[in-house]
């Protein structure tokens, strides 16, 4: 990442693995302070940490559920009280049960869709709210599965979310 993003504060969800992983440690090495959101990865989103602090940058990591408006917000304000503001959200975090849909467990349809569409809903809206309490904008970044336009098998909820 050739940006410099010194001085900038981003929550980045789903942070301890996969795509959100590499999207922390790069605003962290560009300069970020960052919150690294993890709902069940507490040793990997402090490697994370590690990682962005090795390389001379701020971070801390922020056990949230994202499917969860609450915790949505304790997040937003963590990087608020933390770091004294908010400039990026980078909604990642997702969850996908994988069965056929007409036998799928209800529970685990329904908790795909409270993280994968709920939970970003609510951190650009909780994002939102905060950045123009600040009158200075910010970027929010929704990472979305290409599983809209190419259904993955067993993944009903996923896909549509």
């Amino acid at each position: 990442m050739s940006t410099d993003l010194t001085g900038k504060v981003a929550v980045v969800t789903g942070a301890s693995l996969g795509i959100g992983r590499a999207t922390a440690i790069a605003f962290g090495k560009a300069g970020a302070s960052v919150v690294v959101n993890y709902r069940s990865h507490p040793d990997q989103a402090q490697d994370v940490v590690a990682l962005i602090e090795e390389a001379g940058g701020k971070a801390v990591a922020h056990q949230a559920d994202v499917s969860s408006l609450e915790s949505v917000e304790a997040l937003v304000q963590r990087a608020v009280s933390e770091f004294g503001k908010l400039d990026i959200a980078v909604s990642n975090a997702a969850y996908s049960d994988r069965e056929l849909f007409y036998q799928a467990d209800m529970e685990g349809f329904r908790r795909t869709v409270d993280v994968t569409m709920w939970g970003a809903f609510y951190l650009t809206r909780v994002a939102t709210q905060q950045m123009i309490r600040q009158g200075d904008g910010g970027i929010i970044t929704l990472v979305s599965s290409p599983h809209a336009f190419i259904p993955a098998p067993r993944a009903m909820a996923y896909n549509m979310s």
